[in-house]
């Protein structure tokens, strides 16, 4: 009789000790939801901003390419400003879109996906936006600089265009998803491109998988 009472009374403590872990795990589990919630948070202002002043912004460099459309090299240096900045618009507007739409309380492999997508795309966008950065030695090399000062123009210009060219490249060649994993100076060279947040995200979602796995 005792033996049986002993039982019970251990069965029910398991129970209780099984129940408690669950919700101690569920506890964690959306704690870490919120921590990765947060890790975006900033990016979501930083998109709303970077619209606001992107729309600005490209359409002072669409009306300039436009106004200057006879002086061919300032025309197609505004011209690649404005290409570039509705390509980061576009970015932040799918950033905004992707983060707001990310189910945290669904398939949390699912989540990651989504957000290793995005981190990607992020990363892709950053590289472009770096290709305009020749033409910031151009903008203002009008016609009649060219006619009145042309040697010394070429002189200075050309090896100033040709050098943040080749960086223009090597950085778009180099700055890649697997090389911010594999090299310091990729990563923080994208410190402040919001990779890293949505890298950081994913991570703590993963340690929910890994915590499932091994328990």
């Amino acid at each position: 009789m005792i033996t049986d009472e002993f039982q019970q009374l251990w069965k029910a403590y398991d129970a209780k000790l099984e129940r408690s872990l669950q919700l101690n795990q569920r506890l964690w589990e959306d704690m870490q939801k919120q921590k990765a919630t947060s890790a975006l948070r900033p990016l979501l202002r930083t998109g709303v901003v970077g619209i606001i002043t992107g729309v600005l912004w490209a359409a002072l460099m669409g009306f300039l390419a436009y106004r200057l459309r006879t002086q061919p090299v300032m025309a197609i240096s505004f011209g690649v400003f404005f290409i570039c900045t509705v390509i980061g618009i576009g970015a932040y507007i799918r950033d905004i879109t992707v983060i707001g739409g990310v189910d945290y309380a669904g398939d949390i492999v699912y989540a990651q996906e989504k957000l290793a997508r995005l981190r990607g795309s992020m990363i892709r966008t950053f590289r472009v936006i770096w290709l305009q950065l020749p033409f910031w030695s151009t903008f203002f090399v009008s016609n009649a600089m060219l006619r009145e000062g042309m040697w010394q123009t070429l002189l200075i210009e050309v090896p100033v265009f040709l050098v943040r060219t080749a960086v223009a490249l090597f950085l778009y060649r180099n700055v890649t998803v697997e090389n911010a994993r594999r090299k310091k100076w990729v990563a923080a060279f994208l410190r402040g491109s919001g990779a890293r947040s949505v890298a950081r995200a994913i991570s703590l979602l993963d340690e929910i998988e890994t915590f499932k796995r091994e328990g």
